[in-house]
């Protein structure tokens, strides 16, 4: 149990820390940023994950194969990470710290025992889904087989709905197997409890960094924005619709993950790159979360490019000049060409 703790920490809270620092450590203004370089990271282990498993699951490789490729990846970048960073841990630390003082302490203390709360019915009660079947079923079935999107996960048949281009383009499920597989633990455990326990807390760091952001660094009224935000997810099951319900239902699922995390972070990130005037980095970052966001469900391949159009004509049209507004049109629709190649496959 020791053991299996110890590698989700590093799963969940090492690995993506260290990954994000290898993009955040040349952003001067997100260089000490802890929250920011945990949120990158996620994006990059699911970029990864989506650029390696697409091409597999047409090459009918084994699983076996696409985790030992991840995680030699994975382990590369990270120590690749710990020598670039090398010298700076210490300064993150103490940023965070006076981070940390620097929190409104009410506020902070609602917000920690709102996402608390929720945490808690996670790990304490169960929710059944429907759509566990094929889901959580695609993982048990991926680790029983050894093979990707093979088997039906309902019926054990060798055609099924597993090879519709729609599961096999977005192969989120694959992600969670590679984790139930280092960390040695059942699929419906770590979907149910171990999975949400870690992602809650990155969701609602998205919002804190999106409210800085809209609300011009104002600390307290960015905790306002995501105890309000914790208040209608947890008085959002009016439906079973709603992105609140994905959250509090059924986060493990690559739809709810793309609802709740990928469309504030596109936000979040398009912000950031528009007040950087779309420097290349912010650009790479939003090809990252790009990538990530096709990971979890091939709706992303159209509403990620129409997401950040919008966004960034509103944002143009703020301060309007037509040589500036043609450069970041190009670089916009650079940033969203993975959903247009995955989508260019989808169709042809």
């Amino acid at each position: 149990m020791i053991l299996k703790g110890i590698i989700t920490l590093i799963i969940f809270i090492i690995a993506p820390f260290l990954l994000g620092l290898l993009i955040t450590h040349f952003l001067e203004k997100e260089k000490n940023n802890l929250l920011f370089a945990i949120l990158v990271g996620y994006l990059v282990e699911l970029a990864i994950c989506q650029l390696i498993s697409v091409p597999m699951i047409f090459m009918e490789k084994s699983f076996i194969f696409l985790f030992k490729t991840y995680v030699i990846i994975i382990g590369i970048l990270m120590i690749i990470s710990i020598i670039v960073n090398r010298n700076n841990f210490k300064e993150i630390f103490w940023a965070t710290i006076k981070g940390f003082k620097g929190l409104p302490k009410i506020l902070s203390a609602v917000c920690i025992i709102l996402i608390a709360f929720q945490i808690y019915m996670f790990v304490a009660y169960t929710h059944i889904d429907d759509d566990d079947a094929f889901y959580v079923g695609s993982i048990t079935t991926t680790l029983q087989t050894n093979t990707l999107y093979k088997y039906s996960p309902t019926t054990g048949a060798l055609g099924g709905e597993q090879t519709d281009y729609r599961y096999m383009l977005a192969p989120f499920p694959l992600f969670m197997t590679i984790v139930s597989k280092l960390i040695n633990m059942h699929p419906d455990i770590v979907s149910h409890v171990v999975f949400p326990i870690f992602i809650l807390p990155v969701i609602y760091s998205v919002y804190y960094l999106l409210a800085k952001e809209l609300f011009d660094e104002d600390i307290k009224s960015a905790m306002s924005f995501v105890a309000l935000i914790n208040l209608l997810n947890i008085f959002g099951g009016y439906s079973v619709r709603p992105a609140s319900a994905f959250l509090l239902f059924r986060i493990w699922q690559g739809k709810a993950v793309f609802a709740n995390l990928m469309m504030p972070a596109v936000l979040l990130f398009i912000l950031k790159a528009n007040k950087n005037d779309y420097k290349f980095l912010y650009c790479i970052l939003i090809i990252i979360l790009t990538l990530a966001s096709n990971l979890t469900t091939t709706m992303a391949i159209g509403l990620i490019p129409i997401e950040i159009v919008v966004i960034f004509f509103t944002l143009e049209f703020y301060d309007f000049k037509i040589k500036k507004f043609l450069i970041n049109m190009i670089k916009a629709i650079i940033c969203s060409m993975p959903s247009l190649i995955y989508g260019l496959i989808y169709f042809l």
